[in-house]
């Protein structure tokens, strides 16, 4: 820091100048750790994602024509999809195949795949959907229904988002 003129110019015995500077720089940094804390502490609202999520087990919701509907997924990856009580994606049930899933858990929105498999061990097409953890026991589902993932839940509708429970096993 410059006062006189020249760096270490400071005449000698001028203790104020240099109790003057290390207050300014003292002041600078603590404005800088607060404003910093400050920043960290507010604006946009993060949202704590649950610990040790998983999808495995039963989860109903309530459609938006009021109608239940459940995912059933197992520890195997495969997954039962019931709509108006009816189950798709189980071979014992119907016979024309099984639905598959993957999701990636490190992702918040958590991408998940709904894969049809046909008798033959095909894929036969993909649902793309997201998936965000809300607790332990509940959850969100996002789909567009076609070859379109969603990237979030900004804007969703009652036309492409469900909330399910999990369910006792």
């Amino acid at each position: 820091m410059v006062i006189f003129g020249k760096a270490g110019a400071n005449p000698p015995g001028n203790h104020r100048c240099r109790a003057l500077e290390y207050f300014w720089t003292g002041l600078l940094g603590a404005a800088f750790i607060l404003a910093s804390f400050i920043s960290c502490s507010s604006g946009a609202r993060k949202t704590e994602r649950p610990q040790n999520v998983s999808l495995v087990g039963k989860w109903e919701g309530v459609d938006r024509t009021g109608k239940l509907g459940a995912f059933h997924f197992s520890g195997s990856g495969d997954v039962t999809i019931v709509i108006d009580g009816k189950p798709l994606g189980s071979p014992e049930v119907n016979g024309f195949g099984s639905l598959k899933f993957t999701i990636d858990y490190l992702k918040d929105p958590a991408p998940l795949d709904i894969i049809g498999i046909d008798q033959s061990g095909s894929e036969r097409g993909r649902i793309l959907m997201i998936v965000r953890f809300i607790t332990n026991d509940k959850i969100k589902i996002r789909t567009y229904f076609n070859e379109e993932r969603p990237e979030n839940f900004d804007n969703e509708s009652v036309d492409d988002t469900i909330i399910l429970d999990r369910m006792p096993d």
